[in-house]
């Protein structure tokens, strides 16, 4: 933390703060919702029965928007500077509001999101767009055209990845309060604060939503209004960590190989990446739409092998940083390439056990 101003204190209060704001908002929103019935039935992927309120997500842009306004005063936080992403990522939450309720086809849904982008990473000099791999797999510089089309794309991926989360009572959630606090350390060693700032608001806004998750008189759901509105920002910061990397104080501290820096980026996702592989290539060989919804991804598998909905979120973000922790204890020791076949090795460990466990439960179903 920097000596010239309290850092710490800052933060803990900025959390105080959002949660205050927040709890008061969703509690509006649930009261607005029912008025208006703000609901989705259930469809293949739900593991709920009936219908039940959605699109809360919206209050997460809600409060970064207040919190954009209010905080902007401060020397240390740049807020101006970031207008275009904070507006991009509001764009998305009212977005994925209207596909809450407003069936938007995946194709045409992800057109839009990538105009998004495409408009951002174009006209957006504080977000740099990844035009150096810094030697992974011996890459160097890649140009802008072709660094503009890579980093659209990691944004969309990761976005869909993130989206696949929201299946489950607090899943999302707990995931994104385990992977902005992971960063808190990393963004204000290279003084990020506003990033920093958007990481409290965000794991403030997840802890008082995990409240009304599990609520049973007042549940809500933050459908694709919240998981598109986190998976963006999650994009943002794996995006800022790879962009980064050669300056920044982290790598310093820790000894890291720079060329590794992506392979350690997408194991803070490993989990989420595994899931949206998995079941894309079982639908395609089920000769369906990799974006037809089911219930065959890692949290159905578990919740049918008889976990609940908070041991299967806390399952499947612990093992998710079990990867991350594994790969960056030994990045040191091997190149990317080497890292790259050790990271492909770990998620196969975990694409085994889970398809192990989904054998186990369809032979209990068919002795039914």
């Amino acid at each position: 933390m920097g000596a010239e101003f309290p850092y710490l204190i800052y933060y803990i209060g900025l959390l105080i703060a959002v949660l205050l704001l927040s709890r008061f908002i969703f509690r509006k929103y649930i009261q607005f919702a029912k008025i208006y019935s703000l609901k989705k039935a259930h469809n293949e992927r739900t593991v709920h029965k009936g219908s039940a309120l959605t699109g809360g997500g919206v209050i997460y842009a809600a409060v970064i928007m207040v919190s954009a306004v209010i905080l902007d005063n401060l020397d240390f936080v740049e807020f101006s500077n970031f207008s275009p992403i904070v507006a991009t990522s509001i764009l998305i939450s009212i977005l994925g509001f209207y596909d809450d309720f407003v069936e938007i086809s995946a194709f045409n849904k992800y057109i839009i999101l990538a105009f998004l982008i495409l408009m951002l990473l174009y006209s957006n000099a504080t977000l740099p767009i990844i035009q150096n791999l810094n030697g992974f797999f011996g890459i160097y510089e890649t140009g802008y055209i072709l660094g503009l089309i890579f980093t659209s794309f990691v944004y969309l991926s990761i976005m869909n990845a993130i989206n696949l989360t929201d299946g489950i009572d607090g899943y999302l959630a707990i995931f994104s309060i385990f992977f902005f606090t992971s960063l808190l350390y990393n963004f204000d060693l290279n003084k990020f604060y506003t990033l920093n700032t958007v990481s409290v608001i965000i794991i403030g806004c997840s802890a008082m939503f995990l409240r009304y998750n599990f609520s049973k008189g007042k549940k809500l759901f933050v459908g694709d209004a919240g998981s598109l509105f986190i998976g963006f920002w999650i994009a943002t910061y794996l995006i800022t960590y790879i962009t980064s990397a050669p300056n920044s104080r982290l790598v310093d501290v820790y000894s890291i190989n720079v060329e590794n820096i992506p392979v350690i980026a997408i194991s803070m996702i490993s989990i989420p990446v595994l899931d949206t592989l998995r079941v894309m290539l079982v639908r395609i060989i089920s000769k369906k739409s990799p974006f037809t919804a089911d219930r065959n991804h890692l949290h159905h598998i578990l919740l049918d092998s008889g976990m609940t909905h908070l041991r299967t979120s806390l399952f499947l973000t612990v093992i998710n940083w079990f990867n991350c922790i594994a790969i960056f204890l030994m990045e040191q020791n091997f190149n990317s390439k080497e890292l790259t076949i050790l990271y492909i090795f770990i998620s196969l460990f975990w694409y085994i056990f889970f398809e192990f466990i989904n054998r186990k439960n369809l032979s209990s179903f068919s002795k039914r």
